[in-house]
């Protein structure tokens, strides 16, 4: 494997990106193009969890699939939104620009956020597939597309009460446009197929977001696999010894730590992997 750090940048804004890059097996006989997963972490908009980078993009690799994580843009003197939809767009069309060499699946584009970062991959689901979105937020520019979304408790509707961010302020700091405080009515006909999970128990960002996500894909009839998962705290990651935090046996949940086998089964079901 090859391991590298990127520095990208868009609207005087610079962002890092980790890529993981699976090696070739001399074994093959033949070269193998693998997908790769684009992976958005969370931490509220104020921080990367580096729980959610490597332990989650080797997790990927060892299905047979490069990762790419992105450090998006977090809360600071600007808002976050629209640079962030940049900056994914950005990451996309920099994969595909990537040389042949790499052996990229450019076809096999898969976007995984978890949190706060799965609120940026649920508004990219929804505005960077519709064409008048593209352009009002001017990512038209950029060429690629993912072919689906993997969600891991992610903020989908900031303008529940109680759930996060639960703080006007802190709404704003994150858009003064209200089109990204719902990103379930940015889906579209054209929104990519999604994994959905989440946790019953989760008192950060309650339930009630993927429900409305995974309502408004059913209603749009897309394809979509959601798993609630009867309890488990917000942030679990894997919900093993790999990303709980030391001496926080809050962190591990069995039943939970499911969620990745699932997501493979359906990386495969949607012809997404393999």
């Amino acid at each position: 494997m090859d391991a590298k750090e990127y520095n990208l940048e868009i609207s005087d804004h610079e962002f890092k990106l980790k890529g993981y890059w699976l090696d070739q097996i001399e074994d093959f006989g033949q070269a193998v193009e693998y997908p790769v997963v684009i992976i958005c972490p969370g931490g509220g908009f104020t921080f990367h969890s580096e729980r959610e980078e490597e332990p989650i993009a080797l997790r990927f690799n060892s299905f047979g699939m490069h990762a790419v994580v992105m450090e998006y843009k977090l809360i600071d003197e600007e808002p976050v939104y629209p640079t962030a939809l940049q900056q994914l767009a950005k990451t996309i069309d920099w994969i595909e620009r990537q040389p042949d060499s790499r052996h990229i699946d450019k076809k096999r584009i898969i976007l995984a956020g978890f949190s706060a970062g799965g609120h940026l991959v649920a508004a990219y689901n929804g505005a960077g597939t519709d064409p008048e979105l593209r352009k009002r937020y001017q990512i038209d520019q950029y060429i690629g597309e993912p072919a689906g979304v993997i969600l891991g408790y992610p903020v989908i509707d900031m303008t529940i009460k109680g759930s996060f961010p639960n703080d006007n302020k802190v709404l704003h700091e994150i858009s003064n446009d209200p089109t990204f405080w719902k990103t379930e009515d940015l889906l579209n006909q054209n929104s990519k197929p999604a994994f959905v999970w989440q946790t019953r128990t989760d008192n950060l960002v309650y339930v009630i977001n993927t429900l409305l996500y995974v309502e408004k894909m059913t209603k749009l009839g897309l394809p979509a696999e959601y798993h609630m998962f009867g309890s488990g705290i917000h942030g679990l990651a894997f919900g093993t010894y790999v990303t709980k935090k030391p001496g926080k046996d809050k962190y591990l949940n069995a039943w939970t730590s499911k969620w990745i086998e699932l997501a493979l089964n359906w990386l495969q079901m949607m012809k997404l992997l393999g």
